[in-house]
């Protein structure tokens, strides 16, 4: 009896494969971040090398629209799952769910663009089912942890007009809609800074408050292909709008 294969190899130099190191011409950066990542068209490149370009199939849900906070926040929700086929047309299958916020420009009820929103919860779901099969599994998201921003990334000094009160993140800290310049944007404050500005301005800080504008030295970041704004520390003067 022979072992399982796929596209003519065995499973475990397939998932070797998969799992392979990009070459650094495949690995780009964020136009506004110092954080690589490899592209949706790199990912469907290695599997068709190494799968087999008749050998993976990837399915979504119909997606969904979830509101959460009590201003009603919108995210564009998909789940999906990639399938694998071996040569025996046995699928080997990994799923989970991807999302993007849904933006609304300052004043309007309309949202700057569903589709645009749709296709960046598509990919990000694409993305995660790939790394379940170990591919660019080492990217890492500009967004997701303190730990993520970069030694070189340039800040600036910004001032934002607040557009909702804070909203609690995940894994620690906060994030508001802002007024910046003419954008409607986020800005997110990760949980250490967000503690260090709780203990030194405890009443206006806080999850469910609203500022009305603050002046900060924060960095531009592309978060699944939408500008956001990162908070990494207030003026020596404190920089800080009314509550």
């Amino acid at each position: 009896m022979t072992g399982r294969t796929m596209n003519g190899m065995p499973l475990n130099e397939i998932w070797e494969r998969l799992s392979a190191e990009f070459p650094q011409e495949d690995i780009k950066k964020h136009p506004s971040a110092n954080m690589e990542y490899v592209s949706v068209e790199k990912i469907e490149e290695r599997l068709n090398q190494v799968v087999g370009m008749g050998n993976w199939n990837f399915f979504t849900d119909p997606p969904q629209i979830c509101r959460f906070g009590k201003d009603n926040h919108e995210s564009c929700v998909v789940s999906g799952r990639l399938v694998l086929y071996d040569d025996n047309r046995i699928p080997v299958v990994r799923s989970t769910c991807g999302a993007s916020d849904i933006i609304y420009p300052t004043g309007s009820n309309r949202p700057t663009s569903v589709a645009n929103a749709l296709d960046s919860a598509v990919q990000d779901v694409f993305k995660r089912c790939a790394k379940r099969f170990g591919i660019a599994k080492k990217e890492k998201n500009a967004m997701h942890g303190n730990g993520n921003r970069g030694q070189n990334q340039t800040e600036k000094l910004m001032k934002v007009t607040f557009l909702e009160a804070f909203r609690a993140l995940p894994k620690g800290g906060a994030k508001s809609k802002v007024l910046y310049g003419e954008k409607t944007l986020e800005m997110v404050i990760w949980s250490k800074e967000w503690e260090t500005l709780q203990k030194k301005y405890s009443g206006s800080f806080r999850v469910g408050n609203k500022l009305n504008e603050i002046t900060f030295y924060g960095t531009e970041k592309e978060y699944r292909g939408t500008l956001q704004l990162e908070f990494v520390r207030l003026p020596d003067n404190g920089g800080k709008g009314a509550a």
